[in-house]
């Protein structure tokens, strides 16, 4: 039985998945995204690619935040900016980092039970000028007093063996963690085209 927190939650990632198209029409979610979050997803601020191409082929970006009773999905992209294929799967290994560029001690869990049901890794080729999609999940929980809540800055995202770790940070706000302490990655997925 879903707890009406993982059903928001669940609606908040789904809006993010649908928007890139990893949730079919009329799939979980389909009418939960609402228009506003199609339209950021096209707009060309959030998780549009900016910048000279790495030297993998591969640039991160970030999207907008979704919030929604506490729990927060924030969608992860990765763009093949270059002129070969790049090789995509599994999880992205992610780090959050505080103002400093410094690692926080944070728990990164690989899948979420609570949205995807764990996914299954999926492997896929990235060909120039297509883009891929994860997400990191989080909730901002304050439990105890005697834990201090902790901020994220950024984040720290190796796509895959051969390409080097990229920081990004969120354009809306900081990874708000309360003193949970944790977040859970989801699985690249192949993104419709911008």
């Amino acid at each position: 039985m879903r707890t009406r927190g993982s059903a928001a939650l669940a609606a908040a990632v789904s809006g993010v998945l649908a928007a890139s198209g990893c949730v079919a029409e009329g799939g979980a979610g389909a009418g939960s995204s609402g228009p506003s979050a199609v339209a950021r997803e096209r707009s060309a601020s959030p998780g549009a690619p900016s910048g000279a191409c790495p030297e993998s082929g591969v640039r991160v970006s970030l999207g907008d935040t979704e919030a929604a009773m506490g729990q927060r999905a924030l969608s992860v992209f990765l763009d093949n900016c270059g002129s070969r294929p790049f090789e995509v799967g599994g999880y992205p290994d992610v780090a959050v980092l505080d103002e400093r560029g410094e690692d926080l001690e944070v728990s990164v869990r690989l899948g979420s039970r609570a949205v995807d049901g764990g996914a299954a890794r999926s492997e896929f080729v990235l060909r120039p000028g297509q883009r891929a999609r994860s997400g990191v999940l989080w909730r901002n929980t304050v439990t105890r007093s005697d834990v201090v809540a902790t901020n994220g800055a950024s984040l720290r995202v190796a796509p895959g063996p051969g390409a080097a770790p990229q920081t990004v940070a969120p354009h809306d706000g900081p990874l708000d963690l309360g003193n949970t302490g944790a977040v859970e990655v989801l699985p690249w997925a192949p993104a419709r085209a911008r």
